[in-house]
């Protein structure tokens, strides 16, 4: 069985970044994996808002890559 895709977008947690993972969650049916650098509960509450989407589609990881 062939791996499943997922998207990546890094970091999500405000600006274009933030933007791109509300319009792949919005115009796709595929999970989306985002990072934040810090309080990922709120990274996730921003990328959701207002959206009618799976929130179980979204997982938003800490990462910190300074």
């Amino acid at each position: 069985m062939p791996p499943k895709p997922w998207l990546l977008t890094t970091p999500a947690s405000r600006g274009i970044g933030l933007q791109i993972a509300r319009r792949l969650l919005n115009t796709t049916d595929l999970p989306v994996v985002a990072t934040a650098r810090n309080d990922i509960d709120s990274a996730k509450s921003q990328i959701l808002k207002d959206l009618d989407v799976d929130p179980n589609r979204l997982s938003v990881l800490q990462v910190d890559v300074t």
